[in-house]
């Protein structure tokens, strides 16, 4: 579900400020160096709500220690929280599990956002609010032109650009000078905003005790200056008596700064008494805090990919623009992904509408019923070895990419549909998540998956058997004629350049890709055999890395798409060797110039 990466980040900014703030709280907590506190609160509120989304790439080995986000990741994105072996025999259980932790999932999100939509009510009536009272209020002139007075005020307080006061209090001449004094100190360093970022951080982990006690800790800082820049030209007694005297018991804005309130006053007055921290003592204390700081960050990466003279080896989509594999078969990444996990799902499949290739684990009730159609197909045909292509799609009628057209197809070219239920689909997307997630993803984390719609789109399960002799195959080293061996070389029925023309047939690049952004050779590589069908279809070409290196992949994914449409429709002619025709590799480029 789209939200998981909300949730996750939420968690993981909680989990980040607990440990920042811990650490700042530690170290600062009898700091007087107040502007420097300041300035590392609102480093560790940035660093809280970015850090987690940052993706970071190492050029060495992926980490194989498991970090604490990506723990998190794993934990919410799995709902299954272990392997469910591929040989249960019914999905009942499995589905009414999957229905619980989904159910429960779903109540967690809504909970969610729930606290999100109480907390920017709140956070946008007390906006509100506070405009109201600046519009209705009485601007006093006499002592300020930021001056505002409101009857539904019950002590100063400053917020943005004014001081509000209440309507039926009269100061004296040396409390008003304190009061404007300190208020006018919160304007002036933009205190407000500081409030204001984290009210809207406070919205997003409002279910998070640490957000509440960095919004605490703000405030107190804020307090500081603005005591210690009264203190500067006022009697520290004196200034005592005015806080004890104007103190009241409760704030009724959060968003703004209270002159005193009697929870934090004894705070305060702590607070002016210490003795001012040296700036060497500072550095100190900002060292520590940085390699700290450091090391949390070192911990909590989560992403890691390994790289090889320059080139990344996390899939892109042109990684999986191979067919999907037969019975017993994988595809080019597949059989990778098996040698590394040592493990095989049950089939490989071409899911669409996106063509990506996943592995796929059966019910054991679909299984039952491909092994029982396999049966029968090897005992109509006990000479030929027996190959079944599966795939999952939306419709029961399934074209079949012309990869498998060089064996000969059973009898009657029969299929085996199966319709799966929506309780099946879901089973099954469980099931396929789990494997890729303790197999795939050891070998490349980023692998993608589809998601539960994507997966459960394809409703039908479509079988279709092929007959071959081992020796007549495509792939035979046997079979396939070396380039300097043949006397006529493979053609498009039709001629290349009608071919070319064919191909790039409505491909559509996107407004901000340019000709220098694609390869400088446009070249596919495929096998044509000796029936004019081609298969092993790959990309020879290199991409250029760059901010529209995605496009590039999606319109060369377009080009790879109509070799294929247009070779099922025209057909080759094979290479000949001594008259005979011949299986054999060709290389074909597609010059920009025609894009």
């Amino acid at each position: 579900m789209m939200w998981n990466p909300i949730l996750i980040w939420s968690l993981k900014a909680g989990l980040l400020l607990s440990l920042l703030y811990g650490v700042y709280f530690f170290l600062f907590r009898n700091n007087t160096q107040f502007h420097l506190k300041r300035v590392l609160l609102l480093s560790v509120l940035a660093a809280t709500l970015l850090w987690p989304v940052i993706k970071f790439s190492a050029s060495e080995k992926p980490v194989s220690t498991t970090q604490v986000f990506q723990k998190l990741d794993e934990s919410l994105i799995s709902p299954v929280a272990e392997i469910v072996p591929k040989s249960i025999e019914a999905s009942e259980a499995l589905v009414t599990e999957t229905s619980s932790v989904n159910s429960t999932s779903d109540i967690i999100w809504w909970v969610y956002l729930t606290g999100v939509a109480i907390s920017l009510l709140v956070f946008f009536s007390e906006l509100v609010k506070l405009t109201y009272w600046r519009l209705t209020g009485t601007e006093m002139r006499d002592l300020g032109k930021n001056v505002i007075s409101h009857p539904s005020v019950k002590y100063p307080f400053s917020f943005w650009k004014w001081i509000f006061i209440p309507e039926s209090v009269d100061y004296s001449e040396s409390e008003w000078t304190v009061i404007q004094e300190h208020e006018n100190l919160h304007l002036k360093q933009k205190h407000t905003v500081d409030i204001l970022c984290a009210a809207l951080a406070q919205c997003a982990l409002w279910y998070h005790p640490a957000i509440y006690l960095f919004q605490k800790g703000m405030k107190s800082n804020h307090e500081a200056l603005a005591d210690s820049a009264v203190l500067k030209s006022t009697n520290f007694g004196r200034y005592t008596e005015i806080l004890l005297a104007l103190s009241l018991r409760t704030s009724s804005v959060t968003l703004g700064h209270s002159f005193a309130l009697i929870s934090s006053l004894s705070k305060r007055l702590k607070v002016m008494k210490l003795k001012k921290t040296s700036k060497r003592s500072s550095y100190a204390s900002i060292i520590s805090f940085a390699v700290l700081a450091l090391v949390i960050a070192s911990q909590t990466v989560s992403y890691g990919q390994s790289q090889s003279n320059n080139e990344s080896q996390a899939l892109k989509i042109s990684d999986l623009w191979v067919a999907s594999g037969g019975q017993g078969s994988q595809p080019h990444y597949g059989k990778e992904i098996v040698e590394k996990s040592g493990k095989s799902p049950d089939t490989w499949v071409s899911l669409k509408p996106q063509y990506f290739i996943f592995p796929v684990v059966f019910l054991g009730k679909h299984q039952k019923l491909i092994d029982t159609f396999l049966t029968s197909i090897q005992n109509e045909n006990p000479d030929n070895e027996v190959r079944l292509q599966i795939a999952m799609n939306t419709e029961k009628a399934l074209k079949f990419e012309n990869v498998y057209e060089h064996y000969e197809p059973a009898p009657n070219r029969s299929e085996l549909n199966i319709e799966l239920t929506v309780e099946d689909r879901l089973a099954m997307f469980e099931l396929t998540k789990a494997w890729v997630k303790e197999n795939v993803h050891q070998v490349y984390p980023d692998y993608p998956m589809p998601s539960e719609m994507q997966f459960v789109a394809n409703k039908y399960l479509v079988v279709r058997p092929y007959t071959f002799n081992p020796a007549d195959t495509v792939g035979s080293k046997k079979d396939v004629v070396v380039a300097n061996a043949i006397t006529r070389e493979a053609q498009p029925v039709g001629g290349l350049d009608r071919f070319l023309k064919n191909v790039v047939t409505d491909v559509k690049g996107t407004e901000s890709l340019k000709k220098e952004d694609l390869p400088d050779k446009i070249e596919f590589k495929f096998q044509v055999s000796r029936t004019g069908y081609i298969s092993q279809l790959s990309l020879e070409s290199k991409v250029k890395q760059n901010r529209h290196e995605d496009d590039v992949y999606a319109l060369l994914r377009q080009l790879h798409d109509n070799i294929i449409a247009v070779s099922n429709l025209y057909s080759w002619d094979p290479s000949l060797e001594k008259g005979k025709e011949v299986s054999s590799w060709v290389t074909i480029e597609i010059p920009k110039s025609i894009l």
